[in-house]
């Protein structure tokens, strides 16, 4: 599935910037301008006072995370994580995919759901893991192509559109020295597929070398030779390699699995990698 792009509605929601705590950096507006609304869901919300009391609880919930944050790259993270969210809420609960009207208690619920995730200060929330997963890269070297390429909307749980899971995806990509090792998860027919790929970085460029996909145990593991595709070309599970990915983000591919963290470390330790068959 390919990731949602915004909407102009979506961009004009987000491009209200106000200047926050004086720090000089600019963040989205923290609930819906009414007098604007255009897009149906956001007239729903205006129109509906439960919708428009937990979307303004949203926005503060927003808010009061952004003043706990002074961190700049975190901060642009939680402002991506909150752009991406709007986005997917606009396009997935807008209306089904058969046109049908989105029930208002799902969408409350969405936004409900939402912040309480902005609310959460405990070491689940987005500032802590934040942290953690700096911690876990900061063993690797960095550089170039390292950072995370998330997408995420909101998919319906059954044939009858009733009700809806947000959902992230996407690809990891770590680098140590000149190896580049990427999770990469996809969603396709309500399934979740894994794939795990080696590049070579040399100068400015990033090469695909191996690929291997994981669906039913541990077949990428170190341990195992089998089950490796060597020298790819254009295999169509390849993630994107591009030098602009943001450097943190804990939707999509984090945290990991015990064995993910395990394979990143093999991955970008060993002297050669995939193992030699």
């Amino acid at each position: 599935m390919s990731g949602h792009q915004f909407t102009a509605r979506t961009q004009l929601t987000i491009a209200g910037l106000v200047t926050f705590l004086g720090l000089g950096i600019a963040t989205p507006a923290f609930a819906i301008d009414c007098t604007k609304a255009i897009d149906p869901i956001d007239k729903k919300i205006c129109g509906n006072a439960g919708l428009k009391a937990a979307d303004i609880a949203m926005g503060q919930a927003y808010a009061a995370l952004l003043k706990t944050v002074p961190d700049p790259e975190v901060r642009a993270m939680l402002v991506n994580s909150q752009r991406r969210w709007i986005a997917a809420r606009n396009e997935g609960l807008g209306g089904g995919s058969d046109g049908a009207a989105i029930p208002v208690s799902e969408i409350r619920r969405a936004t409900t759901a939402r912040t309480a995730r902005l609310s959460d200060r405990s070491d689940k929330g987005l500032v802590a893991q934040a942290q953690e997963q700096r911690r876990f890269l900061a063993k690797y070297t960095g550089g170039a192509f390292a950072g995370f390429d998330t997408r995420c909307e909101f998919i319906p749980n059954d044939k009858d559109q009733s009700s809806y899971s947000y959902q992230c995806y996407g690809a990891m990509h770590v680098r140590n020295k000149d190896r580049l090792c990427s999770l990469s998860t996809e969603w396709a027919t309500w399934s979740l597929y894994e794939y795990y790929t080696v590049s070579t970085i040399e100068g400015d460029k990033a090469k695909a070398s191996a690929i291997c996909s994981d669906q039913s145990g541990d077949i990428c593991g170190d341990s195992q030779k089998t089950g490796w595709t060597r020298d790819p070309g254009a295999d169509q599970h390849l993630p994107a390699l591009k030098t602009d990915f943001p450097k943190l983000d804990v939707e999509g591919a984090w945290p990991l699995e015990e064995s993910d963290a395990t394979w990143f470390d093999q991955c970008l330790t060993s002297p050669t990698y995939p193992p030699v068959q």
